[in-house]
């Protein structure tokens, strides 16, 4: 059994916009015309926060990086909501 540190943020936070560089906004506006998804911000522990992208259907996930760049390859890791 380990100890969960992370505390319980919304996924979503309501003034997201406020917490991302002006270019990963224009990305995520972006990137949204072609049936991507804000699926999450990760904030903790994180300088910059990293908006986490999806497809609607789920099969694509990426990030977008402090320069407003997709990274379809992100060196990120995830929980199993199962958890």
């Amino acid at each position: 059994m380990t100890d969960d540190k992370r505390t319980k943020l919304p996924p979503i936070p309501g003034d997201f916009e406020s917490l991302l560089t002006p270019p990963q906004l224009m990305a995520l506006r972006n990137i949204a015309s072609f049936g991507w998804e804000l699926h999450f911000v990760r904030r903790e522990g994180v300088e910059i926060p990293i908006p986490v992208v999806h497809t609607a259907d789920g099969r694509k996930i990426g990030v977008i990086e402090e320069d407003g760049n997709i990274n379809l390859n992100p060196k990120i890791t995830f929980r199993d909501n199962n958890d």
